[in-house]
């Protein structure tokens, strides 16, 4: 149990209050949206680490060793990218730019797991280019594609096949990924026939399983764990490598549950080492894939303010300085956020309160229902559990600008993303 505020739960784990509300480390939220204006994203460095670092000895004493390799897709900041490669994971890409962005965050090489279900030219051949330590094949169109280019250069790729195992995970439909009729992977028995007829020029390793995003409860990625090693063996297929995904959740809302990464990992090992002994099989290399674990606690948003007004139907609005420009998990798929006033978070509430944003969109609204005393303008909303999937999905939807992104670590913060000026708005048009 916490001893912290329920307002605080789904802050970062070193979130505390102090004479001017939330501090991170030490740093008021308040003084940070002064000092970088809003909406910011706020990153804690010493949460980031912690979640990397569990994951990554978890996968490190498997019984034949294994990989972490951290999503991009959930956060993409060259600086935090750097950050969980120092706690010793890899980078699991989905695209060229992806790719880049982890070259140039340090990754090389073995490092890098590349995945997505509809693979360009480019982005194939820039996994290549990095050298990468495996890709993650979506279907026999991409291992022939992938096939031709390492011929054409004379080299080979180690690659997994994905399946869909139709595993049922309780997340939003719009995140789930291993049910059958999924647009990712191939029906077991197509991956089964794909790794024994690769292909010249690729070299299967074994098979890859996700399930989906945000699943707090994490039987069902420990089910698929048991799964795969019995159904490589009734294949005949090899498995010296076995690649779980990721998916684990976190909790967003004060009552909702937050599961451990460097626990659930553990178990994920001892349900594949348990399996294989029961199957005869050698434990195979074991490839995690963590993001929204790792980094999404870790973020919170900061806005400000502009405007308070009672609607015919009796509710009240809080206009804030942001929106689904910068959160569009709740447009996507109805996703929950507990905002709280940065200065006042336990305050006791007046009220309860619907949160819009300013973009011309009737579903630009980031949260329904909140208990806040007496918002007012120029007041600062802090939305918790925004480190996964806000950033990277950020557009300019009636050219507002990409908020900047700070990054507090040791009782400072910097910026590690500037904010998107009006100029950068037009600076691919010709």
């Amino acid at each position: 149990m916490s001893d912290r505020p329920d307002a605080l739960l789904p802050f970062p784990e070193g979130a505390v209050l102090g004479p001017y509300g939330i501090e991170l480390d030490g740093v008021a939220l308040s003084a940070l949206a002064e000092e970088h204006g809003t909406p910011l994203y706020v990153h804690d460095a010493a949460s980031i680490r912690t979640r990397a670092a569990a994951v990554a000895a978890a996968v490190r004493d498997a019984p034949s060793g294994g990989r972490a390799a951290f999503a991009l897709k959930a956060q993409s900041a060259l600086a935090v990218l750097r950050l969980v490669r120092e706690a010793g994971l890899g980078a699991d890409c989905a695209s060229a730019g992806e790719i880049e962005a982890a070259r140039r965050a340090g990754f090389e090489g073995a490092s890098l797991v590349i995945h997505g279900n509809a693979k360009c030219a480019a982005d194939l051949a820039a996994a290549l280019d990095a050298d990468a330590g495996l890709v993650v094949l979506d279907g026999r169109n991409e291992a022939e594609r992938l096939g031709a280019l390492c011929r054409a250069r004379g080299r080979t790729q180690d690659v997994l096949v994905r399946i869909a195992p139709g595993i049922e995970v309780d997340t939003h439909r719009h995140i789930a990924t291993g049910h059958h009729g999924s647009k990712f992977g191939v029906t077991p028995a197509e991956g089964a026939a794909l790794l024994r007829d690769l292909p010249a020029g690729l070299v299967g390793r074994g098979l890859h399983v996700h399930l989906g995003s945000q699943v707090l409860d994490p039987e069902p990625l420990v089910a698929a764990a048991r799964w795969l090693p019995a159904f490589a063996k009734a294949e005949g297929i090899p498995l010296e490598v076995l690649d779980v995904g990721g998916g684990l959740g976190i909790r967003y809302t004060p009552d909702q549950p937050q599961p451990d990464p460097g626990a659930h990992t553990q178990a994920l090992v001892a349900a594949i080492a348990a399996v294989c002994g029961d199957e005869g099989l050698a434990v195979p290399e074991i490839v995690v894939e963590p993001g929204r674990s790792i980094v999404g606690t870790s973020g919170v948003t900061l806005y400000r303010v502009v405007g308070v007004k009672t609607a015919g139907d009796g509710s009240t609005w809080v206009a804030v300085d942001g929106g689904m420009g910068d959160n569009l998990r709740v447009g996507l798929y109805g996703a929950d956020y507990a905002p709280v006033l940065a200065e006042r978070p336990t305050a006791e509430p007046t009220g309860r309160y619907r949160l819009a944003g300013r973009h011309c969109e009737s579903t630009d609204v980031l949260a329904e229902d909140v208990p806040l005393a007496d918002p007012a303008v120029g007041d600062v909303v802090a939305v918790p559990a925004t480190g996964a999937y806000h950033q990277t999905m950020a557009h300019t939807y009636n050219l507002f600008g990409r908020p900047a992104a700070v990054l507090v670590d040791g009782g400072a913060a910097r910026v590690i993303t500037r904010r998107e000026s009006v100029d950068d708005l037009f600076a691919r048009d010709v």
